[in-house]
Formats: structure tokens, C-alpha cells, sequence
């Protein structure tokens, strides 16, 4: 009968093609895990920092280790909040975002950048984090 001979095909693609695209995912995701921005492959890429900036976000402001950082040097920060998610997001002198890493509370990404630009740098909260939101904003400058 035709419709033992579909159910033996669909029963061998049940047993066979649900593993093999199983794997096939799994050794996908595991391939782009190479290509991930992690600060270890950063660093490779930038070279090991010259300078560390510790930064803290709060309600509704920055706090900086250092504010006058070396151009053409590696620079890497320490980025961290102390009460909910902040996004430190960094804009060149000329108003355009350069880098941008999650503040999160108990949490301390790194964020690895060389800044090739001399100017005054502008640090925002890239999210929403209460009413002061808009007020959060420091800066430093690169020389």
C-alpha cells in the first residue's frame, strides 16, 4: 500500500534528519563562538592595553579612574554599575558611536579600544535606566 511506504519514509526521516540537523546546528553555533567579540580576542587583534580605566555607572551618572587617556594606544575598561544595567556607550568627537559595552551591577565587562582621534570623548547611557537617564553623561579627553 502507498501509505505504509510514506509512513516508512517519513518514519526513516524522523530517525535520521532530526539528529543530522541537530548536529548540524550544534557544530554551527560552535564555529561562531571563533567569531565572538570577547575581550581575550580583542586583545589579540588590538594588542595587550597600555592604560586601565575603571568605570562605575549610577544613578544617573559616570565615574571615571582617569579622564585624559593616550591616543594610539590600547585603552581597556573596566565597565561595571552599581544598581541596574546601564549601557556605556562612547561617541567620537564628531557625534558618532565608536564602542558601546553592557554596566551591569556585580558584573565587570571589558571593553578593549584604540583611540586614534585626538578630542573630548562623550560617555551616554545607551539604556533606559529611570527618569535621570538623559542626565547621564561624562566625558574625557584624548590627547
Amino acid at each position: 500500500m502507498p501509505c505504509e511506504r510514506v509512513s516508512a519514509v517519513v518514519s526513516r526521516i524522523r530517525r535520521w534528519g532530526a539528529p543530522l540537523v541537530v548536529a548540524l546546528l550544534a557544530i554551527a553555533f560552535l564555529v561562531s563562538l571563533l567569531f565572538l567579540p570577547y575581550a581575550g580576542s580583542r586583545a589579540q587583534r588590538l594588542g595587550e592595553p597600555a592604560v586601565t580605566v575603571d568605570v562605575t555607572g549610577r544613578m544617573w551618572a559616570w565615574e571615571l579612574s582617569r579622564t585624559t587617556l593616550p591616543r594610539g594606544q590600547v585603552v581597556e575598561f573596566r565597565v561595571t554599575a552599581l544598581e541596574v544595567n546601564h549601557g556605556f556607550g562612547i561617541d567620537a568627537p564628531d557625534g558618532r558611536i565608536v564602542t558601546q559595552v553592557q554596566a551591569m551591577p556585580g558584573y565587570t565587562n571589558r571593553l578593549l579600544f584604540r583611540f586614534d582621534q585626538p578630542g573630548v570623548y562623550t560617555i551616554r547611557c545607551l539604556e533606559f535606566c529611570a527618569t535621570g537617564h538623559h542626565l547621564m553623561q561624562a566625558q574625557f579627553t584624548v590627547q
